[in-house]
């Protein structure tokens, strides 16, 4: 059998997501890669959650459960003294660091900025949208208008030429 690797004997106050809700965390210990967390609602074998404190990101598996008390193996190494001590990590995770960031948290607007820009949106189709009406109007109307103008006018060329009721030249 495998010798369980020492644990620390911690008491830090955190923010874990499982899913999609947030939830404050406490964690009692923490070894290289795995840590005993309570958190209500308890999270069930198998979730895959993520705990952040100051600067720092977990990012792990529960792997058991037993009332609040669940245990977690992570998918990477845990600074143990930069999460207890809340300084932060050496290496400040890049975009993309972590096989599982949450890239999408990097390009949410705020929803009063999104209101903006959905109405600049609309206001701007809706000024194009009047500008191709008006535009199909006024070529509907100049035909009409050239039909309605062009018999008295043609009528007013003839007379000019003198071709209208004259007779022939003999």
């Amino acid at each position: 059998m495998k010798k369980r690797e020492p644990r620390v004997k911690v008491l830090v106050r955190a923010r874990m997501r499982a899913g999609s809700e947030w939830t404050d965390v406490v964690i009692h210990n923490m070894s290289s890669r795995g840590l005993l967390a309570t958190a209500e609602p308890a999270c069930r074998p198998g979730t895959v959650i993520e705990i952040r404190r100051i600067h720092h990101v977990v990012v792990g598996r529960v792997v058991w459960q037993n009332g609040a008390f669940f245990g977690v193996r992570t998918q990477d190494p845990i600074d143990i003294d930069g999460i207890v001590s809340a300084k932060p990590p050496a290496h400040k995770p890049q975009r993309g660091d972590a096989p599982g960031a949450d890239r999408r948290a990097e390009r949410r607007v705020p929803p009063a900025e999104r209101e903006a820009q959905s109405h600049r949106f609309a206001a701007a189709f809706q000024f194009v949208a009047l500008l191709v009406a008006i535009g199909v109007v006024g070529i509907f109307a100049a035909r009409h208008v050239g039909a309605i103008l062009s018999r008295p006018l043609a009528s007013v060329g003839a007379a000019l030429d003198g071709s209208a009721g004259a007779t022939p030249p003999k």
